[in-house]
């Protein structure tokens, strides 16, 4: 009896059970996939440093509102911190990232932010440099920090190897913010200088309070302040005056607090040397100095010791500062031109130094010349000496500069740019250029230097064009300009006419103007 009523009970429930509609798998939704469609294109791509790079994926939900999506594209590899360069779908991005043989990796993170599901895609960049010769242009924006800009065109990059047209003129803007994350230099450039040997690529910056290395086919910071010296200096002596390169010995000169540091350029060292005696093991306090930046011709570079009032010649081997000995009388005593204030030094006609100095209660000023002689020999001769203080503008200066090719002395107050012709018994001044804007001033004056690198187009009148094209060396005057209203800084570059009478061409058809930077600190030509 028990056993039949549970074979009833059994064949009750399978009843109730083979009637029931299972409605269990209505119940489970299906999710919607995120797709990521590249169109087949592909995921590996070039750029070269500071291009916009552009990734244009197709991202959707299927079967629902693309909405609640939300894009993350970040970049990581080559030791770099992984940052984040978009989140919109399209990623358009200035690429930032150095340089490398190796790739770097893109990561598209898209994010349904309702249901928190992901899909990822990843893309393989190398990155390559464009970076090259070219004028490297040091500005300030707040008046506080400093960054770099380059510009490459045919006034300052031109050479056998790379022609360029005007129309591929390239103004590159905050390279150095870019490629260092956003970060700015901290202070004001006061100096810059590049120097190129064996594969050793460095582009030195220094403001009042601190030395910058970097690469200049980058701009990302490498070694910093006392990184940079063999042996440390104290903080409290950490102010840079003056920075030079004597492309003869290869040697990079910088002055720190009146003391002089010595950085040979070959065989990839990049250390300054312990600071620099006197040959008689006298105190000395340098303050300005002089160095033959172009070609090589085996000339000294010389400092000016506002101590004893004398000038200091480098040797070949850099390993000290030379008392020098002065052959014949001349105008003045190499080792005794009394302690006055060193505004300006730079090699002029037959690459004589060309001195500026004014008495220290600021009532005179002079120019100083001399044959500093060759590295090898510790003598000099004493050229000329003038007295400038007459001549117009001269007291009000805010640059000064000479040619190899004229013996002329070049200087600008903040309207306008004259030059002193030197030759015969009675120098004159003729004014050359004038700022006509009243909010715009002039803040410094250059002579193109650079061998072989930029051209400028002189006015001829014989061509068909109306004018014709030669190498910049020596002819071509670049002139920083800051307009205090718009509180913008532009360079004008100007021919310099008929050597020897310091004439700037007067017809602005033929100046090429570089505008769009802040309040210009300094600027140099890039050799790399």
């Amino acid at each position: 009896m028990k056993i039949r009523f549970i074979i009833l009970m059994l064949a009750i429930v399978g009843c109730f059970t083979s009637c029931y509609d299972d409605k269990s798998n209505d119940s489970v939704k299906t999710i919607n996939p995120l797709v990521i469609d590249m169109g087949g294109v592909p995921t590996s791509m070039s750029a070269f440093l500071l291009d916009t790079l552009e990734i244009k994926p197709v991202v959707y939900k299927i079967g629902s509102d693309d909405a609640d999506l939300s894009y993350k594209w970040e970049i990581s590899g080559n030791d770099i911190m992984p940052f984040v360069l978009d989140s919109t779908m399209t990623l358009k991005a200035v690429v930032s990232v150095a340089p490398n043989s190796n790739p770097y990796t893109i990561i598209l993170t898209v994010t349904d932010n309702r249901t928190n599901l992901q899909n990822y895609e990843q893309f393989s960049l190398s990155v390559y440099s464009n970076l090259g010769k070219g004028l490297v242009v040091a500005d300030t924006r707040d008046g506080i920090n400093t960054d770099l800009n380059l510009i490459m065109s045919q006034n300052f990059t031109e050479n056998f190897l790379q022609p360029f047209n005007e129309k591929d003129n390239t103004i590159l803007k905050n390279v150095y913010s870019t490629t260092n994350g956003g970060k700015l230099i901290e202070g004001l450039a006061t100096g810059m200088v590049t120097s190129f040997y064996d594969d050793n690529r460095i582009l030195t910056v220094t403001t009042d309070h601190s030395v910058l290395q970097m690469d200049p086919f980058d701009y990302v910071q490498g070694m910093v302040d006392n990184e940079i010296f063999f042996i440390p200096v104290p903080e409290e002596q950490f102010k840079p005056m003056c920075l030079m390169y004597d492309n003869s010995a290869y040697y990079e000169l910088l002055i720190m607090d009146h003391v002089v540091y010595a950085r040979r350029t070959r065989w990839g060292n990049k250390n300054y040397s312990a600071s620099l005696e006197t040959s008689d093991l006298s105190p000395y306090r340098a303050t300005l100095g002089c160095s033959f930046i172009e070609g090589s011709n085996t000339r000294s570079l010389y400092v000016y010791d506002e101590l004893n009032g004398r000038f200091l010649k480098c040797p070949y081997e850099y390993n000290e500062l030379q008392v020098v000995r002065q052959t014949g009388s001349g105008p003045f005593d190499i080792n005794n031109v009394g302690k006055m204030n060193a505004l300006f030094m730079a090699p002029g006609k037959d690459d004589a130094i060309y001195t500026v100095f004014e008495t220290k209660d600021g009532g005179k000023r002079y120019l100083y010349t001399f044959d500093g002689g060759t590295l090898y020999v510790p003598t000099c001769t004493a050229l000329k000496l003038y007295d400038l203080t007459s001549y117009p503008g001269i007291m009000n200066t805010v640059g000064f500069d000479s040619s190899p090719l004229e013996d002329v002395l070049y200087y600008a107050t903040d309207k306008k740019v004259y030059s002193l012709l030197l030759e015969g018994t009675n120098p004159q001044a003729f004014e050359r250029y004038e700022v006509e804007d009243p909010d715009e001033k002039i803040t410094s004056i250059m002579v193109w230097r650079k061998g072989w690198q930029g051209k400028m187009k002189f006015k001829d009148s014989s061509s068909g064009e109306g004018y014709t094209t030669d190498w910049a060396m020596n002819r071509m005057m670049v002139i920083t300009i800051y307009n205090e209203s718009t509180k913008e800084g532009k360079i004008v570059a100007i021919p310099i006419m008929n050597i020897g009478s310091g004439i700037l061409e007067k017809d602005k058809d033929f100046h090429q103007v570089y505008e769009g930077f802040g309040r210009i600190l300094c600027i140099t030509p890039q050799t790399v």
